[in-house]
C-alpha cells in the first residue's frame, strides 16, 4: 500500500511538470456479418468499446495509459479468438441482460530515458522478431505486468531485459479456500513468472542479429537469481535445481537492398545435442522464414511472405506450471505448438487510403499433457497423427486514416474456410469436426483507437 502511494505521488509530481498532456476518449464499434475467423459458427458478432487514452510526457519520461470497457454481442463463447491471431482476453463475464459477454482491457507504460538506457514499467505487450508473427514473445496472450529496460551498449549493440508476472490458470487450492462461502467462490492461480533478455547486434548495414533467452518459473512470486539481468538463465536454472523452463532463440534480418529483406527466426525449447539427427529426441524447435519487398507493381506498396512452423511439444513443459502461457494462451506463436502457417500480405496506398490483400493457411494438431509426458520418454508422436484443424483466410480490406480528426473506418471482405472445425487440441480422442465455409463482411468505426487491433 505504501509502495502504491509512493508511485502515485511520483506520477502526480511528474504530471505537474509535464510539458505535453493528451487525454482523449476512445470509442470503437465493429460488426462482423459471419464472425470472420474469430469463431467457427456462421453468426454475426458485434464488438464495441468505450475507454480513455492518455499520453503524458516530459524531457526524460513518457506515460501512456489506455483503458477500455468491451462488450461482445452475439452467440459467442469463451473460446472466441482461440484459433485466430487476434489478441485474446484474460476473461469474459456473461452479460446479464443480453446475449454476449463483457470484459475490460488496461495497458499502461511508464518509460524513463536516462543516458543510453530506457527503463520501462507497466502492463503491456512486446513483440520480438522481424516477422508479422513472433515465435518467442508475441502479443497473442493478454498483456501482463512487467518491468524492464533497454540499454545501448554502443552503436552496434543493444541489450533488452524484462521481468513479467503471468497467470498460470492453475488453481492454488490452499489460497482459494479463503475465497469460498455458501454463495460465492473465487479461484486464485499459482504464481507464474517470465524473465527474458535479448542482445541485438548490428555488425554492418546488411545484417541485424538478435539472441534471446527466457525462463518460465512458478510457485514463488520473485526469484532473485532471475532479477540479475547480466546472468545467463540456463546455468542459473541448473544451479537452482532444474525446476524451471528455459527457452532460447535467434532472429536474423538480412537487407538485400533498400527494397528487399529476408528474415529467419529459430526458437528452441529443449535440446539434446547428441540426439539431433535421431527421430526420437528431445529437440523441440520452431522456425520462421520471411521475405519483404517494397514498391511491388505499385509505388508505396509492400509484399510480405512468411512461413511459421512449431514442433508438437514446444511451449509446454514436463511440469505444466512452467508452460509458456499466460491465461491459457501462448506467449509465442499465436497458434501454439504442433502448428504451421503460410501467410501472404500485399499492401498498397492510394493517397491516405490503404488497400490490403491477406492470405493465410494455418494448420494445428494435438498438444496434450500425455504427448509431453510421452516425449520426455522418447515416445514421439508423428505429426498430425491424431487429427488436426485447418483454417484458410482470404481478406480484402480497405482502411482510411481519418474521416475527420481521429475518426476512421475500415471495411473487410473475408473468405473463411475451416476444416475439422471444433477440433480440441487438448483432447486425445480422434475427432471429425465440421467443414465450414463462409463469407464475412466486416465494418469498423474507430475514434482515437488503433484500427489494427480488430482488423
Amino acid at each position: 500500500m505504501r509502495l502504491c502511494c509512493f508511485i502515485f505521488l511520483i506520477l502526480a509530481i511528474n504530471i505537474s511538470f509535464a510539458n505535453k498532456i493528451i487525454i482523449k476518449p476512445s470509442i470503437f464499434t465493429t460488426h462482423s456479418s459471419s464472425g470472420k475467423d474469430w469463431m467457427y459458427k456462421e453468426e454475426a458478432i458485434n464488438i464495441f468499446g468505450l475507454g480513455i487514452n492518455s499520453f503524458i510526457s516530459n524531457k526524460n519520461w513518457i506515460l501512456t495509459f489506455d483503458y477500455l470497457q468491451l462488450g461482445l454481442l452475439g452467440n459467442v463463447n469463451q473460446d472466441i479468438f482461440d484459433f485466430s491471431p487476434q489478441q485474446s482476453y484474460a476473461y469474459l463475464d456473461q452479460s446479464k441482460d443480453a446475449d454476449g459477454f463483457w470484459t475490460e482491457q488496461i495497458n499502461a507504460k511508464l518509460s524513463y530515458n536516462i543516458n543510453n538506457a530506457i527503463i520501462e514499467l507497466g502492463k503491456f505487450n512486446r513483440h520480438w522478431g522481424n516477422g508479422n508473427r513472433s515465435l518467442h514473445i508475441s502479443d497473442k496472450a493478454p498483456s501482463y505486468p512487467q518491468i524492464g529496460f533497454k540499454y545501448k551498449l554502443n552503436q552496434k549493440l543493444d541489450y533488452v531485459y524484462f521481468h513479467g508476472f503471468l497467470n498460470s490458470s492453475i488453481p492454488d487450492t490452499s489460497r482459494s479456500s479463503y475465497y469460498k462461502n455458501n454463495f460465492s467462490q473465487r479461484s486464485i492461480s499459482i504464481p507464474r513468472n517470465i524473465a527474458a533478455h535479448r542482445i541485438e547486434w548490428i555488425p554492418n548495414n546488411k545484417f541485424v542479429i538478435s539472441f534471446n533467452e527466457s525462463v518460465i518459473y512458478a510457485t514463488r512470486s520473485l526469484d532473485i537469481y532471475y532479477l540479475i539481468p547480466i546472468l545467463p538463465f540456463y546455468p542459473i536454472e541448473n544451479y537452482i535445481g532444474d525446476t524451471d523452463n528455459i527457452q532460447m532463440g535467434i532472429d536474423i534480418l538480412f537487407n538485400i537492398d533498400e527494397f528487399q529483406e529476408l528474415y529467419v527466426s529459430f526458437f528452441m525449447d529443449e535440446f539434446t545435442p547428441e540426439w539431433i539427427f535421431k527421430s526420437k529426441n528431445h529437440n523441440w524447435f520452431a522456425w520462421q522464414f520471411g521475405y519483404n519487398m517494397e514498391d511491388v507493381i505499385l509505388k508505396k506498396s509492400e509484399l510480405q511472405i512468411e512461413y511459421n512452423w512449431t514442433d508438437q511439444r514446444i511451449y509446454m513443459h514436463k511440469y505444466d506450471i512452467n508452460d509458456f502461457y499466460n491465461h491459457q494462451h501462448p506467449l509465442g506463436f499465436w497458434a501454439g505448438p504442433h502448428a504451421q502457417e503460410l501467410l501472404f500480405n500485399y499492401t498498397t496506398n492510394f493517397g491516405n487510403r490503404v488497400l490490403k490483400f491477406h492470405f493465410s493457411k494455418t494448420k494445428r494438431g494435438l498438444n496434450t499433457r500425455e504427448m509431453v509426458e510421452d516425449n520426455y520418454q522418447d515416445m514421439q508422436l508423428k505429426r498430425y497423427e491424431k487429427g488436426y484443424e485447418e483454417r484458410t483466410l482470404i481478406t480484402l480490406s480497405f482502411k482510411t486514416p481519418s474521416i475527420i480528426k481521429d475518426l476512421r473506418y475500415s471495411i473487410d471482405l473475408n473468405y473463411v474456410n475451416f476444416k475439422n472445425a471444433g477440433f480440441e487440441a487438448s483432447n486425445n480422442q480422434l475427432f471429425n469436426g465440421a467443414y465450414i465455409e463462409k463469407i464475412s463482411i466486416d465494418f469498423g468505426l474507430f475514434y482515437n483507437f488503433p484500427i489494427k487491433k480488430y482488423n
